[in-house]
This record gives C-alpha cells, structure tokens and sequence, in this order.
C-alpha cells in the first residue's frame, strides 16, 4: 500500500492550546499506529508543524484519516500538505 507524507503546519499563536490538546492528540497517533495506518510521526524541532507517514490507499483516504486528529478537528493545524512518497532505502523501504 502506498505512504504519504503528510505535513502539519501550526499557527504560532496556538502554542498554549496545543499543549493542553495533546494528550488527545498523542493517543490519537498512537491508536493509529498501532493499527499501522501511520507508520511514523514526529513534530519539526522548531514548533512550526509535525511530519507523518501514513499508510494508505489514496491521497484521498490519507487526508481523511488525519481529519480525525484531535489538532485538525479543533482547528489547531493550520495547513495540511498530502503528497505520496516512495522510500527507496532504510526501514520505511
């Protein structure tokens, strides 16, 4: 099945609520990827956002599975890029 990354970016603005929002949003990812449709998921260092790679049969599919993350439903990410990507080597491969 083919992997999408998947990229967040958040709002500046919304650190605070994030914050208080993650522990839904953790559980969230970690439910997912323990049903293997995200195969890794992790924030950008500097806050702007987060990248995921998610497991999937479309671009479509992809992009509706991350609507269901706590941080989109509340409005808390801001932009949502979703392109297919094609591992060559490494542990994704």
């Amino acid at each position: 099945m083919p992997l999408f990354a998947v990229d967040y970016r958040y709002e500046p603005e919304q650190t605070d609520d994030r914050e208080a929002n993650k522990p839904a949003h953790r559980e969230w990812l970690s439910a997912r990827v323990d049903a293997g449709s995200i195969r890794s998921v992790g924030p950008y260092t500097d806050g702007s956002g987060a990248l995921l790679v998610v497991e999937a049969a479309d671009s479509d599919t992809a992009r509706a599975l991350v609507a269901e993350d706590p941080h989109c439903l509340r409005g808390m990410v801001s932009e949502v890029t979703v392109r297919e990507w094609m591992p060559v080597y490494g542990a994704l491969a």
